[in-house]
């Protein structure tokens, strides 16, 4: 097993792995000072498209965390990539997902479009959903209309325990149309390799840090990285044989990994 002393480009899941809504889990600071002693780089990814890059700027300042845009990549980043080069900028895009992600396909260029000009649907996570926005999308995959998500996850950490998230309204969409999305975000690897071609690190000097097995963990192991399973978030160490997806290394959170890195 590799060690994680060896690694110097950590991607780094947010929302249960290094903070839960407005508080900042313990560890944080120190790891993230330790990262930028040895001149490693931690890149924030997240499969989370309700919220476009400055949100997560400003919220890490919040937090006390001096953070920039290139220091983010985001569920939205590479769907945006994948739709330019799969459908390209005239093809209008339904978007079931909040005002921030509509803006962020607008300034990419994508041409945000009302259910009747629409060719594609996309969902992300939707903290602003509404029933219409739901019948839209059904009678838009029911029509045949491409149909791509952001990221699977169907449930996203809370102060009060969990709330809906994408891959929810995935299963109530499927109910009704017998379809599934083209998904983009974790589990898939392209957001990590991004990251490693973005930053210039070898896939051996990588590692992914999440809380989640099914989107974290997997997208690590799809793009040949390792990985450490923090048990902060939603997971639990009994997800590993039922999901059969197998982290490098398992750890309470984010306080073990730098006291492990530091021992």
């Amino acid at each position: 097993m590799s060690s994680l002393k060896d690694k110097r480009l950590f991607l780094m899941d947010m929302d249960g792995t290094i903070y839960l809504d407005e508080t900042l889990f313990d560890g944080t600071m120190d790891f993230l000072k330790y990262v930028k002693s040895i001149g490693g780089r931690y890149i924030f990814i997240t499969n989370n498209s309700s919220k476009g890059t400055e949100d997560y700027v400003a919220k890490m300042k919040r937090l006390g965390i001096e953070a920039c845009a290139d220091d983010f990549l985001t569920s939205a980043d590479v769907t945006i990539d994948y739709l330019k080069k799969n459908y390209g900028p005239e093809t209008g895009y339904y978007i079931c997902g909040t005002k921030s992600l509509m803006g962020q396909f607008e300034r990419a260029g994508l041409k945000v479009a009302a259910e009747e000009d629409a060719d594609v649907v996309v969902l992300g996570c939707d903290t602003e959903l509404t029933y219409e926005k739901l019948c839209a999308c059904v009678r838009l995959i029911n029509k045949g209309a491409g149909y791509i998500a952001t990221h699977p996850d169907t449930v996203c950490p809370v102060s009060f325990g969990f709330a809906p998230d994408c891959g929810s309204v995935i299963t109530m969409l499927e109910a009704c149309t017998k379809k599934r999305p083209k998904v983009i975000g974790k589990p898939e690897p392209e957001i990590a390799l991004a990251a490693i071609r973005r930053t210039g690190f070898k896939p051996e000097e990588t590692v992914v840090i999440g809380d989640r097995l099914y989107t974290d963990i997997a997208c690590g192991v799809n793009a040949g990285v390792d990985t450490v399973f923090v048990l902060s978030g939603e997971g639990v160490r009994e997800d590993i044989e039922k999901c059969k997806i197998y982290p490098t290394f398992i750890m309470s959170g984010i306080r073990e990994v730098v006291n492990e890195i530091k021992q």
